[in-house]
């Protein structure tokens, strides 16, 4: 793995290929140790020893082709037979790239007899020798990098020699073992630590082999050291991830020094602290070499202890990466969210050498192999009676292509196989047996066996699945309105508990009547009725035939759509359904009229219109007539064209009590008015970018008119341009919010983190509707300006009160509030600082009512207390 794409992940740029990479900077690498870690994951609980996913030998050729692909071919080049860094990186090659490739390549003739790489292993040894590892970025600061570039000089050498029985480049590894000797690091970072234990780790490894009693020393002294720096906080050391490695390199290295060294100490030592390595490395830049360096340590546990836990991890996380290939062509990137178009070549091969190595060997000339089921599958969800396809691969997992395969499948009642003339070499075939119908509900197993001729190894012939088969009970019911009991028409869903995709769909009748059928299990039943009802969700347990009664109210409040592409709903069903509150939706621009006696049948006379890029025809004529005939009424006019749309009509006059100043302001940013006792609420809000519909191009400047008309908000605080009016007609209780722009496109910037979100405007909006805000029932008084709004209500940890005008008099700076529960107990005092006072740390109160009063005022707030 080069430098360069391991600094990436800080930032760095590389300036050309002659000199593809620099080190990090000590600064550097001091920032990449203060982010904060990934939590401790802990092991799965579910390791089982079970049938291959994978045939292994078939993935390491995958691998090694991978890397041949990115070998620089070009003779005429510097970089000649250099392994290119990743598919999108075609300007990076390094010697670490290359070492890791000779090894890969070795290893695959040792196995299997096949000089498939002799060609690529010898131009990779002219890049090495034209570029040392000793050499390639050896700045006195960057040390670190060329001992551990050492390390993998070390492990290419070797693992050449025994393949090949050459020892050519005895030399180079010479070269390799005099630098390692002569650089000790300083062991004072994390990173010093990890490069300390890879590095002596694969030295030691070859001072055994060579019988070189100097270099052993001197790697075994330097694993102590990491072995006493884990021992001072193993949780923490053996969590830790920095550039390409981990805690799992240290304990690898701790693992390939003092514990061979001492193997009954060693033993002690590794079962000990392998419980303080995690599971799973599960985010963090090259948190895929991480995982593997990972496996590679419970690989080494298991060498060493014969624990079955630690092969199976091992196993495990091998195959968790090897999953990340998704497109088949050998590699897989860094970093577990990379795109499969950047895969890299340096962890490609990190998982042939650390993962997949131990799963081939031994290695057989005729070996077939059963992979586990494709169908059924564990946690299948079957019937009886349901005709079950049965699908198990089969491998070839050795040297030879074989010959006269026989397959069979047999368990529960059931028998099929199938013969096969000839299984290639690496093929891998997926055979269809009968069909499975189960007669009866239980467990179910069945087993896969292949019969070959000569196969060596009986451990994988035999592939084995259980899995449950369930009855279908009948679940009749009937969905009705809570207080007439009159029926009502709906969509239903079903979903099994956990499940995103419904296990069946239906329509009740005229009557509300449904039936379906269903496993035994806890089901999810989501119903989406007609208007004036709401989308809700029951989740029920089915044991037996069961019969059910679903009672539900109509919606709080009723959403109209009349955008003329339909395309913005989600941002208000969205914004309701985070704020808990129940809403149906009427498609204006597709069903035609609002149908306004159902309207008049929800609980409260709430209507939130919206237009979003409609230019004409905003809000039709006769749904016009229809609102003004109607009080008292809750509507929030909203849409970047309404009010030129209905410019000079008696609706936006009368009702909304607005003028259409001009539109195309160009401004993004809106502003609560100060000088409005709701306004002076609203921080700010953005109405393009963000997490916002970003569909506004010509915003409405508006103007209040009469009867109860203000500025709620306003586009600039210098000109008072108005974005929003609020109406309150106090003969008839009717208020209106216009808005001049879209309310899908408003959103908090990342640039002004105090500004409000789509959720809480729309949360202060409908509090001053009214809307289950816990505000005592005489709304419109308690807003006049002599009064006061408590907000937000239901609220959890903090509380703000604001008076009814713009600014306290200093009569009203004397003013105290008091929070009292439903016996009278005072539970907060505070006196009154400005017009909005917010009274923190209520997080510690019990959940329910409370009764706010400011001294010399009339009344009180009720408020709610949130869980």
């Amino acid at each position: 793995m080069s430098l360069i794409s391991r600094r990436l992940l800080a930032g760095l740029l590389f300036v050309s290929a002659a000199f593809a990479s620099r080190p990090w900077t000590e600064e550097e690498f001091r920032r990449f140790e203060l982010r904060p870690e990934p939590r401790w994951l802990p092991r799965p609980e579910s390791l089982i020893p079970g049938p291959r996913r994978f045939n292994y030998l078939e993935r390491v050729k995958l691998d090694c082709d991978f890397v041949a692909r990115y070998q620089v071919a070009d003779s005429n080049s510097p970089n000649f037979g250099g392994i290119i860094e990743a598919e999108h990186m075609p300007a990076v090659i390094e010697t670490d790239n290359t070492q890791e490739a000779i090894w890969i390549w070795s290893r695959w003739f040792e196995l299997t007899g096949r000089d498939d790489y002799r060609e690529n292993i010898r131009r990779a040894w002219v890049y090495v020798l034209r570029h040392p590892a000793w050499r390639e970025h050896s700045a006195p600061e960057y040390i670190w990098y060329s001992v551990w570039n050492c390390g993998l000089g070390f492990m290419a050498e070797s693992k050449y020699r025994a393949a090949y029985g050459d020892s050519t480049f005895r030399s180079y590894a010479d070269s390799c073992r005099r630098f390692f000797l002569a650089n000790p690091l300083a062991n004072l970072t994390t990173l010093d630590f990890m490069v300390t234990a890879q590095s002596s780790g694969m030295a030691y490894d070859y001072a055994v082999e060579m019988n070189d009693a100097v270099l052993r020393d001197s790697a075994l002294a330097r694993g102590n050291r990491v072995r006493r720096e884990i021992e001072s906080a193993p949780r923490s050391r053996l969590t830790r991830q920095n550039w390409a490695m981990c805690g799992g390199t240290m304990f690898w290295g701790v693992a390939h020094t003092f514990c061979l060294a001492d193997t009954a100490a060693g033993r002690y030592w590794l079962e000990t602290y392998v419980d303080s390595l995690p599971g799973f490395y599960p985010s963090g830049s090259w948190n895929c070499s991480h995982n593997i360096w990972l496996a590679n340590a419970y690989r080494s546990a298991a060498e060493l202890t014969g624990s079955r836990t630690c092969r199976l991890m091992h196993q495990y996380l091998t195959d968790t990466l090897l999953m990340r290939d998704t497109d088949r062509d050998g590699g897989i990137p860094a970093t577990w969210t990379d795109p499969n178009t950047q895969d890299q070549t340096w962890v490609s091969t990190y998982l042939d050498f650390m993962g997949m190595d131990a799963l081939v060997s031994p290695l057989f000339d005729t070996d077939v192999s059963a992979l586990e089921f494709v169908s059924p599958h564990p946690q299948g969800i079957y019937v009886v009676g349901e005709t079950i396809p049965v699908l198990v691969p089969l491998a070839n997992a050795g040297r030879l292509d074989a010959a006269d395969v026989l397959f069979s499948v047999e368990g529960s009642g059931h028998r099929d196989s199938v013969a096969l003339p000839l299984l290639n070499f690496l093929a891998i075939d997926t055979l269809a047996f009968a069909p499975f119908v189960p007669t009866a509900p239980g467990l179910c197993s069945l087993d896969a066996v292949t019969a070959t001729t000569g196969d060596a190894n009986p451990l994988n012939d035999t592939s084995h699945i259980v899995f449950r088969v369930r009855d279908l009970y009948e679940v009749a019911g009937r969905l009705a309105d809570t207080n007439t009991q009159q029926g009502i028409r709906a969509r239903i869903k079903v979903f099994l508990a956990g499940a995103q995709s419904p296990w069946d769909s239906l329509d009740t009748d005229s009557s509300g009547i449904f039936s379906f059928r269903v496993i035994d299990t806890t089901v999810r039943i989501t119903v989406e009725p007609e208007v004036p009802y709401f989308r809700r969700t029951w989740q029920i347990t089915i044991q037996r035939d069961t019969t059910l009664l679903l009672l539900t109210p109509t919606a709080e409040l009723m959403l109209v759509n009349n955008d003329s592409a339909g395309a913005f709903s989600g941002y208000y069903t969205s914004t309701l359904d985070s704020l808990g509150r129940t809403w149906c939706l009427w498609k204006r621009w597709a069903d035609g009229q609002v149908p306004w006696h159902l309207f008049d049948r929800l609980r409260t006379p709430t209507l939130v219109w919206f237009t979003g890029n409609r230019r004409v025809g905003t809000v039709p004529p006769a749904d016009r007539e229809s609102l003004m005939q109607r009080a008292p009424v809750n509507l929030l006019l909203t849409g970047q064209n309404v009010a030129e749309d209905l410019d000079s009509t008696r609706f936006l006059a009368d009702l909304c009590g607005v003028q259409f100043d001009s539109s195309g302001w160009a401004g993004f940013f809106a502003f609560g008015n100060r000088q409005d006792s709701l306004g002076m609420l609203i921080p700010g809000f953005s109405t393009a970018g963000g997490d916002g519909a970003n569909n506004q191009t010509s915003r409405d400047i508006l103007k209040p008119l009469r009867n109860g008309a203000s500025i709620l908000a306003v586009y600039d605080s210098v000109s008072h341009r108005g974005a929003a009016i609020r109406r309150l007609d106090v003969n008839t209780g009717t208020k209106v919010i216009t808005l001049g722009f879209g309310f899908e496109s408003v959103n908090r910037p990342g640039s002004r983190p105090g500004f409000f979100t789509r959720v809480q405007l729309m949360e202060l909006m409908l509090a001053w509707f009214g809307l289950a805000t816990g505000i005592e029932e005489q709304l419109p008084q308690l807003l006049t300006r002599s009064s006061a709004f408590a907000w937000p209500n239901p609220f959890t940890d903090r509380l703000s009160i604001a008076l009814g005008t713009g600014h306290p008099t200093p009569s009203q700076r004397q003013l105290a509030i008091s929070v009292a529960d439903v016996s009278g107990r005072i539970v907060r005092n505070q006196h009154v600082g400005s017009y909005c006072s917010t009274i923190s740390g209520l997080g510690p109160l019990p959940p329910g009512v409370y009764y706010v009063r400011i001294s010399g005022r009339g009344g009180v707030l009720r408020v709610v207390k949130a869980r």
